[in-house]
């Protein structure tokens, strides 16, 4: 995975910005080692005469928060997963604005672009929460902190975005779950016509 080649360089430095490089290592590199089956493709079963197979791809504008009671190692976490599954993310951390700055210079430094990391401390949450096609937030935090987003987000107008929680700031058992990354993505279907393309020649002979 090409995202995953311009990310895994960052790693160490993003690891310093926690205050638990060892075990934020550990972590940011679990993530990566686990990018790998969002290229798998699987072929489902459909209609004679067609080929159909199941992928995965990112959902979007993506926002990083992090709430009062955060830490910086959830926070990378969410926003490492964020670009690792190809979305363009936007960072809002105002307690955390130096790490999240440092952060965004590491990773530009990377490689990625800045049109797709941008860093909005400036602006209050409330207010980025009704940015045009949000497709999901990932939250760090305490459980009232996500349930006060996700009021928030209910009670904007246009497409339902995805609240993805992070509250275990000790264990980060939120991320280390199999299905973390694929919550950062949607699922798409490919449908190929392979009659029309002679793929199955037998069946174009049924109709003469």
């Amino acid at each position: 995975m090409t995202r995953a080649s311009y990310l895994e360089p960052a790693i160490p430095k993003l690891a310093l910005l926690t205050g638990d490089a060892n075990k934020a290592r550990r972590l940011f590199t679990h993530l990566l080692s686990a990018a790998p089956r969002l290229d798998d493709v699987q072929r489902i079963t459909g209609a004679t005469g067609e080929s159909n197979d199941l992928y995965v791809t990112a959902r979007g504008k993506t926002m990083v928060i992090g709430g009062e009671t955060a830490k910086a190692m959830a926070i990378l976490g969410q926003l490492i997963a964020a670009l690792l599954t190809g979305n363009e993310v936007i960072l809002h951390c105002p307690r955390q604005a130096e790490m999240c700055a440092e952060a965004a210079k590491v990773l530009y430094e990377a490689g990625i672009s800045d049109d797709v990391l941008s860093v909005a401390n400036d602006s209050q949450t409330i207010t980025l929460l009704h940015i045009d096609r949000l497709a999901q937030v990932a939250v760090a935090g305490s459980p009232a902190e996500i349930q006060e987003i996700s009021q928030a987000l209910a009670n904007t107008d246009g497409i339902l975005t995805q609240v993805i929680a992070v509250t275990d700031m000790e264990g980060l058992s939120d991320m280390l779950t199999p299905d973390y990354l694929y919550r950062f993505v949607t699922e798409r279907v490919r449908t190929i016509n392979t009659t029309a393309i002679g793929g199955n020649a037998s069946l174009l002979e049924l109709g003469t």
